[in-house]
């Protein structure tokens, strides 16, 4: 049985852990919460019986890093104005033109907001075009009978993925770019870490981060629900890194058992960081599709804004995780070129939503 085999069975095993995960992450959470508080309090003992202010050094030390790193972001995030929210609009088949009017009226409105956001470094007079373009379509949609509203549909349509896309599209840039450099960031700082408890922190620190990030380049966060839902996603993140290790440490020794000691040390850390690294993609694009959100929300369109969003982290997931294995790994990593290729696979699949009709990863 090949390295490649072994690797393909335990990627398999990782990932339906990972979407046992996803389906119970509250319960988990609240679980993670308290193993995490059991291990700062056996760190807290461990330095009380060396001295009792030690002790009490180590609470006043991670308070205040949980002030500096975490709280305060947090509390600018939650400071920013909250995004616009496209209206809640039926099913393409069953729109009438008023809803037509109602979809463009946002529209117009999205955009007009664009130069009051200090990232945004487009050009006014395109601005101004876009919502004129807006307007004269609203008009016609006004007067419009059913027979024209295919036409204007197809215009909104070209108005939204030509125009609007266009103006938006140095802050995607921005937000796209600062994703995958703290994604590779953590990787790269989880994976040299050797504490488990300091893995948590840098991926919480990190992650809050990041989510503040993406909301200040689109001047908005998304609403309560939304947020909460981001938040879940980096609180999961969190936890999953302080945890990581024993995962590690398992696939490190087989790998050893494979393909050689120096390969198994190295693929433990590997492991961590590339899975830390998946984890801060993901929750960064996810942050992006609800920060930058601008087209209609209707019962099928929400939901897929989200699983187009953990799509486009999971395809460039692999060339992140490559990266973090050529920063750490090198060219020590003696692992053979079909077993690196299965561990990519599997550890870049672990966060993708199957599309309707294809079977999930490793099933």
């Amino acid at each position: 049985m090949g390295p490649s085999l072994h690797l393909h069975d335990f990627g398999r095993v990782v990932g339906k852990l990972f979407r046992l995960i996803r389906t119970l992450s509250i319960g988990f959470i609240v679980v993670m919460v308290v193993l995490l508080g059991f291990r700062v309090a056996d760190v807290y003992r461990a330095a009380a019986s060396l001295n009792p202010w030690l002790g009490w050094a180590f609470l006043l030390a991670l308070g205040l890093a949980l002030y500096l790193f975490v709280a305060r972001p947090l509390v600018r995030f939650l400071r920013m104005p909250v995004v616009m929210k496209p209206p809640k609009l039926p099913e393409p088949a069953e729109r009438k033109p008023h809803h037509l009017v109602k979809h463009l009226a946002f529209v117009e409105r999205y955009v007009a907001a664009l130069p009051s956001n200090p990232e945004w470094e487009g050009n006014v007079q395109e601005v101004e075009g876009a919502c004129a373009a807006c307007r004269t379509l609203r008009a016609a949609a006004e007067k419009a009978s059913l027979d024209d509203l295919p036409g204007l549909a197809a215009e909104l349509a070209d108005l939204e993925q030509g125009t609007v896309n266009r103006l938006l599209a140095p802050l995607d840039r921005k937000a796209s770019d600062a994703i995958r450099a703290e994604a590779l960031r953590v990787g790269l700082a989880t994976a040299v870490s050797p504490y488990g408890m300091l893995d948590a922190f840098l991926v919480l620190w990190r992650n809050v981060n990041l989510v503040t990030r993406v909301a200040t380049i689109y001047y908005g966060r998304p609403g309560t629900r939304g947020t909460l839902k981001v938040l879940r996603d980096v609180s999961m993140a969190t936890m999953l890194g302080a945890y990581l290790q024993d995962l590690g440490q398992i696939a490190g020794e087989t790998v050893g058992a494979l393909v050689g000691k120096t390969a198994g040390f190295l693929t433990g850390p590997l492991m961590e960081g590339c899975l830390n690294s998946v984890a801060t993609l993901r929750i960064g694009y996810v942050a992006k599709s609800r920060c930058r959100a601008f087209q209609a929300w209707t019962p099928k369109t929400a939901p897929q804004a989200a699983q187009a969003a953990i799509a486009e982290a999971a395809h460039l997931s692999a060339g992140l995780v490559k990266d973090v294995v050529t920063t750490v790994g090198g060219g020590v990593l003696s692992l053979t070129g079909s077993a690196l290729s299965s561990l990519v696979d599997k550890v870049t699949a672990l966060f993708k939503r199957p599309a309707p009709g294809e079977a999930p990863a490793g099933a």
